[in-house]
């Protein structure tokens, strides 16, 4: 397959770097990206001469503070592993507008593709010979058509509608637009683009993949690993053993920085010799890592030995947030809950995400069970808490949080010894919440004698927190309402597509995957009625 790409704002993205050259001209504005930086200069006076030096010097001269769209790279790795050819066409003029510093636009954009290393000479490079750049859109259309490409990709409708595209080359609108021409598909992001072209990450991308994120290893196979959670797990095995490699979920669908954070917490969780896998090697344009590989059997939540080593583990990571003297080294865990406010914010984002879904069954349960739980638990808590509902919990009694922990991410060697794994969401927040994630996890399927053991640990390891009973009867009820919802998220589009890209099993018959997290979801609010202290 031929597939050409166009550069500005399809390959390079520009969000970030318009507002910064505005503010590096000397234009006051607030905005945060490109489309509301040009409406803000657009209403300034002489707005039209603004945005053009804005335009010119960010093309040019700024181009450095672009960005690649995310995806972009394992898109062309995808390509270039099997049998196609990717090229580059852009309509780019030589110079910018009153750019006083000359740069020429081509050679910038050129020098930066080859700076992003996706233009070079090895085999999952873009060939430099490939890349084209055009005076006019007239001359974009013409070499398009001049190099009989089966797919074009752009981020600009007027060009995949110019009668003079030509009509064998497959059009792809790129980004958030939407268009009602048939002739054009309308994807928006890299790795839908992937999918949609080249289907499934099969093994020859992962090896091809894994040999560029570690160009030392031999890797002789692969093999998929059903997952439960959102990331593609694969087995690569090389000539020194197996390795786990790690596909991130679609940073334009989840822009959640789980790579960044699961290894940064591997690395530190390995300095303070605590269980887990050794992180290999990590690429941040692919969102790919790789990590040892642990053999064993999962871990038994029935296991009081396990319950055990769990307890410890989070002994240990606390004794080891307690040891950091600063907080910047970790951001807060994924949805971290500092104060019951942020509980109640996360609820109701969740139960806004669900208001569309037209589904009669989930709709009864939100209306007649749910919502009434929640209002009535939220002034149960109110009361419980007095003044300190609203207030910030304080930083001395945070703790380092995998924020998705338990035996469902553990795995016991032959020997009996757990190591833990799935580090994506980790950062600070409040015990309680790990406390009573724990207990609520569905994964963890804990009987109620060893949600009162782990409680009890719990108390004791958080004993300088004079509030933390306190907090924990009364939040409970809130996190078990979160739970349920986190169990409704096959019916919501924007999380579904993370499932089916873990599990690809799940393909075949998602209204029953949704039906089966109903009944969880029915049966996690009854823990909202539950006292635990």
């Amino acid at each position: 397959m031929r597939i050409g790409l166009d550069f500005d704002n399809t390959i390079a993205n520009y969000d970030q770097a318009f507002p910064e050259v505005a503010r590096i001209l000397g234009y006051e504005t607030k905005t945060l990206n490109k489309r509301d930086l040009k409406l803000d200069l657009l209403n300034q006076p002489d707005g039209d001469t603004a945005w053009q030096k804005v335009q010119g010097l960010v093309y040019g001269k700024y181009i450095d503070l672009a960005s690649l769209y995310p995806g972009v790279f394992e898109f062309v790795l995808r390509a270039l592993s099997g049998d196609n050819q990717v090229f580059i066409v852009s309509h780019k003029t030589q110079l910018g507008h009153f750019d006083e510093s000359r740069t020429p636009l081509r050679q910038a954009a050129t020098n930066w593709l080859i700076n992003q290393k996706l233009v070079g000479d090895s085999d999952l490079n873009i060939k430099l010979q490939n890349v084209f750049y055009a005076e006019t859109r007239d001359e974009k259309i013409r070499k398009i058509a001049e190099l009989k490409l089966d797919v074009f990709i752009d981020d600009l409708e007027e060009v995949l509608t110019d009668k003079s595209f030509p009509k064998e080359t497959r059009k792809v609108l790129f980004g958030s637009g939407t268009i009602t021409d048939t002739e054009i598909s309308t994807m928006h992001s890299w790795r839908e683009v992937g999918d949609e072209l080249f289907g499934e990450i099969d093994s020859s991308v992962i090896l091809a993949g894994a040999k560029h994120v570690c160009p030392d290893l031999n890797c002789t196979s692969v093999q998929r690993v059903e997952g439960r959670g959102n990331s593609k797990i694969f087995r690569v095995e090389t000539s020194d053993g197996s390795i786990a490699l790690k596909v991130y979920p679609d940073l334009a669908v989840d822009n959640r920085l789980r790579r960044n954070a699961e290894w940064q917490a591997l690395n530190f969780l390995q300095q303070n010799k605590m269980r887990v896998p050794k992180p290999v090697q990590t690429d941040s344009e692919l969102n790919w890592s790789l990590i040892e590989w642990i053999d064993g059997a999962p871990a038994d939540p029935r296991n009081q030995a396990h319950l055990d080593q769990a307890a410890s583990f989070i002994k240990n990571l606390h004794q080891a947030s307690r040891a950091i003297t600063s907080g910047n080294e970790f951001g807060l865990a994924t949805e971290a809950c500092l104060n019951p406010s942020f509980i109640e914010n996360q609820i109701n984002n969740r139960l806004a995400a669900l208001e569309s879904v037209e589904d009669s069954a989930l709709r009864e349960f939100i209306d007649n069970d749910l919502s009434p739980t929640l209002l009535r638990t939220i002034e149960s808590s109110r009361r419980l808490m007095v003044d300190n509902y609203d207030a910030i919990l304080d930083k001395k009694y945070w703790t380092l949080s995998p924020s998705d922990f338990g035996l469902h991410n553990a795995i016991a060697s032959p020997q009996g010894d757990l190591v833990f794994f799935d580090f994506e969401y980790f950062g600070w927040d409040d015990p309680v919440k790990l406390t009573a994630d724990v207990c609520l996890h569905p994964g963890m399927s804990l009987d109620e004698n060893a949600q009162q053991r782990w409680i009890s640990e719990a108390k004791k390891l958080f004993a300088d927190d004079s509030n933390f009973g306190l907090r924990l009867n009364a939040l409970y009820p809130l996190y078990a309402i979160r739970w349920a919802l986190i169990m409704l998220n096959e019916y919501r589009s924007d999380k579904i597509k993370n499932r089916l890209n873990a599990q690809s099993r799940m393909q075949s018959d998602i209204r029953g995957a949704q039906l089966k997290q109903l009944e969880k979801a029915k049966s996690m609010l009854k823990n909202a009625d539950r006292t635990v202290l």
